[in-house]
């Protein structure tokens, strides 16, 4: 398979040291926020509701803390603490984007917990935005899960709950 873009972007040639659950070629990821679950293709964003970046899910949270969805590697954390790149140890790469255009509050109502290269384990916090300042700058805070490395998996899988809790089975990725 073709290494994609996105795919050369997160991943940066680093390799995890971190593990990750893995149950008969299935990866699972888990839950980084608690919140509604919300279809990609109905998200208010092109890029993500096109499938461009990969396929995944999203969820409109009902706290402001995002923690990890599996035993990785921070691959990236943007400064403006919006928007985190994780990679697993069995290859999963999987972009946390925070909200809609949230990019442009240049980091205002959002704490970056983690840096680039830090190992993780699931359920470690990644970092904490303010549900408000979101909505106060006329913004929605729709978080994306998504699998940019998509091309890499037989299918993805998503729960079939409409509401979920931080940890709760949310995608399977089956290889």
């Amino acid at each position: 398979m073709t290494e994609s873009f996105f795919s050369r972007w997160f991943s940066k040639g680093k390799t995890s040291t971190a593990s990750t659950e893995v149950m008969q070629n299935e990866d699972i990821i888990l839950s980084p926020v608690s919140g509604q679950l919300v279809d990609l293709a109905k998200v208010n964003d092109p890029v993500f509701s096109s499938g461009m970046m990969g396929q995944g899910i999203a969820i409109q949270p009902k706290q402001g803390v995002l923690y990890a969805p599996a035993d990785a590697e921070v691959t990236i954390a943007f400064e403006t603490g919006h928007a985190y790149g994780l990679k697993t140890v069995h290859g999963a790469e999987i972009l946390l984007h925070i909200g809609i255009d949230t990019v442009s509050m240049e980091g205002d109502g959002f704490e970056r917990l983690v840096t680039e290269g830090m190992p993780v384990k699931a359920g470690d916090k990644l970092g904490v935005f303010d549900l408000d300042k979101i909505g106060t700058a006329g913004l929605e805070a729709t978080t994306m899960v998504i699998i940019t490395n998509s091309a890499d998996y037989k299918e993805i899988l998503p729960s079939q709950t409409k509401t979920v809790e931080v940890g709760d089975h949310l995608l399977a990725l089956k290889r």
